[in-house]
């Protein structure tokens, strides 16, 4: 898990993320690149972000985050990503496992999903989550919808198994 004097790292993977998979994220590049070390340090007080390598360098990205209005038993995940390279090898199951397991009393995850995203509802969908039935329009004007995703806890037998190595710092 990243603390908040590792604002540095959770800013370049994301300007990665945001690279390379542009349209499967609500935030652009060019608005995120600009936003300087208060605006990160601030995110890390709400958030949890955690990375995940490969030897030395980081393949996977995830952030989670207690809603206000939510109950304390449920977090949300944002700010997914996994390198190209690495995906469909376990990298976002880990992240997802290890979310898990600093947060024991979270039974509950939840994921927005943008609608015409296929890939990464089928990715959820293989690592246990399902559709609320929440639906919700972007408020930027598009006409972009997104879906809810749940998934009960990933430590649940049969869904996500805690790594065996955890996502490095």
């Amino acid at each position: 898990m990243l603390g908040s004097d590792d604002w540095p790292i959770a800013r370049e993977v994301r300007l990665r993320a945001l690279k390379d998979s542009p349209s499967a994220y609500l935030s652009v590049y060019e608005d995120e690149v600009a936003v300087g070390e208060e605006g990160w340090r601030e995110r890390f007080t709400r958030m949890r972000w955690v990375v995940a390598r490969h030897e030395a360098r980081i393949v996977g990205l995830a952030s989670s985050v207690r809603v206000a209005d939510r109950p304390p038993y449920e977090r949300h995940i944002e700010s997914v990503w996994v390198d190209p390279r690495h995906r469909r090898t376990g990298v976002l199951r880990e992240i997802l496992a290890y979310l898990a397991a600093i947060d024991p009393g979270v039974t509950e995850w939840r994921v927005w999903v943008l609608d015409t995203n296929t890939l990464a509802q089928q990715v959820y969908d293989r690592l246990g989550f399902c559709p609320t039935g929440e639906r919700q329009l972007l408020p930027d004007g598009s006409g972009r919808r997104e879906i809810r995703l749940r998934s009960g806890s990933p430590r649940d037998p049969g869904e996500l198994a805690v790594p065996t190595q955890r996502p490095g710092r």
